[in-house]
């Protein structure tokens, strides 16, 4: 209920130039309107300050009144409240681009069926943001990978338990691996519990020139942990299940992709990018001259996507919903099951080490499935799944709501800080647009790296 509570008191609208006018239109509103809700000021304020990502806009109207914008007085006489997509549009721009991001979009589906899709801001310097242009999704790039690679495993061309890291090591030129690298899985990898480090300077300073590259430098270096082991977020795992759907389908990795994945859901347009490659209908993400993660996270994190795009490869995994689904039911649970570390061994010789127990703890209502972060479960169910991503410039998000609502949400600037407070964002907007009550809200985990 706190994000209800938040919404007292921001304001739905839009800068100060409206305050001039006599009468706001809903619809026609000028982007320089800030309207105020009658419950809290009636006034239109206009306001530089960065809004609360917890808190939203009422779209109440504003009764008749003096009103003091930067200290010169105005009059407003009626303000038609705004509700429905064209608040969740107006709530998101205030939000988005006015905190400083140069553009966002948003899609929303409902029921399996897309319900909006609106751009804010700008595609590149002088060119309006459509809803049809593609942003970096980065991370959410890994259930692009995950569902690829589950349906090659019921296809039989992937094995999700059979030791894939000989094979790895063989095609990368890698004679003598690391220990632990022979055991390693597809499910390891999907699950993030290989036992690769971070490998954050790796991937994001600049080391190496290519997913190849790093991958060599994942399999000759000590493990941080034992294969299935504890979990522990890392790109080597899906930039190698990339470089493994390479070696066992023979074809290139984003052809693998759209067979599989994008032409089955009608997805055009979609397509991994460089760091600094910005086509027609791309919009642009700022970065340091010279960088080239977008190069070097391949599989992990170089997908571009529309927001529309993105609905619908996510519903293609909701069971709830028609329409086409990628995978088998089977697959699908095993997908969206959190996994959880193994128990802790028992170290004979180290009394104070940890102890044994045989009680046996509660299902987790939150944690990481296969390429999916589980937001929220109960009995093992999951009721709410999606990812997060974040590079430079670059904030995406996608979650699937048990009431019916898919959306994705992406961004190109620095607001929000943290990609998660995207979840906030949008739970604020539905509220304020008449479509949820606020009694339900998305909370993802702290894992949008890359």
């Amino acid at each position: 209920m706190a994000a209800r509570h938040g919404l007292i008191w921001f304001t739905l609208a839009l800068v100060a130039g409206a305050c001039g006018s006599s009468a706001i239109e809903s619809g026609s509103a000028p982007r320089s309107t800030v309207t105020a809700p009658s419950s809290t000021v009636a006034t239109a304020v206009s306001s530089t300050t960065s809004p609360d990502p917890a808190a939203g806009a009422t779209p109440e109207s504003v009764q008749p009144g003096p009103s003091t914008t930067l200290g010169a007085p105005t009059t407003i006489t009626s303000v038609v409240p705004l509700t429905g997509w064209e608040a969740v549009d107006r709530y998101l721009q205030i939000t988005l681009i006015r905190s400083g991001s140069s553009a966002a979009s948003i899609a929303v589906m409902r029921g399996g069926e897309l319900e909006h899709a609106e751009a804010f801001g700008e595609r590149v310097p002088g060119d309006a943001a459509e809803a049809e242009d593609r942003f970096r999704v980065a991370s959410i790039s890994k259930t692009i990978a995950a569902i690829t690679a589950l349906q090659l495993v019921e296809a039989g061309t992937l094995d999700l338990d059979a030791p894939i890291g000989p094979l790895l090591a063989s095609d990368l030129g890698v004679d003598t691996p690391a220990v632990g690298v022979t055991a390693l899985t597809i499910r390891q990898l999907l699950t993030h519990r290989s036992g690769f480090a971070q490998y954050e300077n790796l991937f994001f300073r600049n080391e190496v020139e290519s997913c190849r590259e790093a991958a060599v430098v994942g399999l000759t270096q000590s493990l941080q942990g034992t294969p299935g082991g504890r979990f522990q977020y890392s790109n080597m795992n899906f930039c190698l299940l990339g470089i493994a759907i390479e070696v066992l389908t023979g074809e290139r990795y984003e052809n693998v992709v759209r067979r599989e994945v994008l032409d089955p859901l009608g997805i055009d347009g979609m397509r991994m990018a460089d760091t600094f490659d910005v086509g027609v209908g791309d919009v642009e993400h700022r970065s340091e001259e010279g960088r080239n993660y977008m190069e070097v996270l391949s599989a992990a994190g170089a997908w571009i996507a529309t927001p529309t795009d993105l609905v619908a490869i996510l519903d293609s995994i909701d069971p709830a919903t028609p329409g086409t689904k990628l995978l088998d039911a089977a697959t699908l649970v095993e997908m969206q099951t959190i996994t959880v570390d193994p128990p802790e061994p028992v170290d004979e010789q180290d009394p104070t080490g940890p102890v044994t127990t045989t009680t046996i703890p509660p299902d987790p209502t939150s944690g990481y499935g296969m390429g999916l972060m589980i937001f929220d479960a109960e009995d093992g169910v999951a009721f709410s799944f999606g990812h997060t991503g974040t590079l430079d410039s670059t904030h995406a998000m996608f979650a699937r709501r048990p009431d019916g609502f898919t959306w994705a949400v992406t961004v190109s600037g620095d607001y929000p800080a943290s990609t998660r407070d995207l979840a906030k964002i949008v739970d604020n907007a539905l509220v304020l647009g008449g479509f949820t009550d606020g009694s339900y809200v998305v909370v993802p985990q702290p894992l949008d790296e890359g």
